[in-house]
């Protein structure tokens, strides 16, 4: 019952951004091109266009975790253009490869006696933790609305977003139940560069900064924030830096399949709950994008957990299909801002 509420309650949000699609008239096109599926305008890839109706995305990521090891995902995305300033769009990572922990057991032989010593020749089984390849893992389905307004050289992106249990929760790739989230991004433009500034907040980790792959995810109240800048680079490359907080706002559940402390537990495939903080994680993001065509972009990212004393690097390459080009001829605020 409670999850037929969040999404009835997302849709109206969603309904009530594109209904003053009409209205709109003095606001040009934001510093997001909203014909980008949501992963690919996370991500920066700066592959800009104005474009209508519906297109479709993919990109390809090899990630490195400092305390996860190894991903390989490809993350599908479909998004459909209202207009400039109203999107919808969908995707769904699937994770072609990845290392997560599996229990065994082994023997060993103690020399020692002990209350209940065991008969000669026999050994205690004992629990063992390690690092298995998993293949063909799908992520949960994310669904996002967007809203952008721009003026000058300020813009603003609202996104109510929401995901659907797809994932395996047992397998740390989702909290097996529907969340939501609503995040404002605002860009001040300034020559070459431009400021940037997230608040939002929603009941998962999984819905912010989803950029970066982690190996958990979260279930519970959160609030989260960002700040920080974006230069453009020549060829309408783009390198963008940020600080962010996520703070827990009541106890929260973490789902992962690695046995970390801060996480306060030490066997795999649990669900933990500890309190406030026990979701909390800040740290910086750095992202270097580069288009290589008008359909490709190379992008790299790194993010420093400070919380978790994690890296995570990811490298990969991102794809847009063409869709139907509108006739307008203002040019975009990232045009505007190169040309200064």
């Amino acid at each position: 019952m409670g999850q037929v509420l969040l999404l009835n309650r997302f849709l109206i949000v969603a309904l009530l951004l594109l209904a003053g699609a009409g209205r709109a008239q003095t606001v040009s096109q934001g510093s997001v091109d909203p014909d980008l599926p949501s992963v690919l305008v996370e991500s920066g890839s700066g592959i800009g266009s104005r474009l209508r109706g519906l297109n479709a995305g993919a990109t390809l990521t090899s990630v490195h975790d400092s305390a996860a090891g190894w991903y390989t995902l490809m993350t599908p995305a479909l998004a459909y253009s209202f207009s400039p300033r109203y999107s919808l769009d969908l995707s769904m990572p699937v994770y072609l490869y990845r290392l997560a922990e599996v229990e065994s057991t082994s023997s060993i032989i103690s020399p020692n006696p002990s209350p209940n010593p065991l008969p000669p020749g026999e050994s205690a089984p004992t629990e063992v933790y390690a690092l298995a390849a998993h293949k063909f893992d799908p992520g949960d389905v994310f669904i996002a609305a967007r809203a952008n307004f721009a003026r000058s050289l300020f813009s603003e992106t609202l996104t109510p977003s929401m995901t659907l249990p797809s994932g395996d929760s047992g397998d740390g790739l989702s909290t097996g139940r529907v969340t939501f989230d609503m995040d404002s991004h605002s860009t001040f433009g300034l020559p070459g560069s431009a400021l940037l500034l997230d608040l939002g907040g929603g009941d998962s980790s999984s819905l912010f900064n989803r950029l970066v792959t982690r190996n958990y995810t979260s279930l519970g109240y959160l609030a989260h924030f960002q700040l920080g800048f974006m230069l453009f680079l020549p060829q309408h490359g783009i390198f963008q830096s940020v600080a962010y907080e996520q703070l827990p706002l009541g106890d929260s559940k973490v789902y992962t399949t690695l046995s970390q402390s801060e996480y306060g537990h030490a066997s795999p495939n649990v669900t933990v709950v500890s309190g406030r903080s026990v979701s909390e994680d800040n740290g910086f993001t750095n992202l270097l994008s580069i288009p290589l065509t008008a359909h490709l972009a190379l992008q790299g990212y790194y993010n420093r957990s400070l919380r978790l004393k994690t890296d995570t690097v990811g490298m990969g390459i991102a794809f847009v299909a063409r869709g139907r080009e509108t006739h307008q001829k203002k040019l975009s605020y990232y045009d505007r801002l190169l040309m200064q």
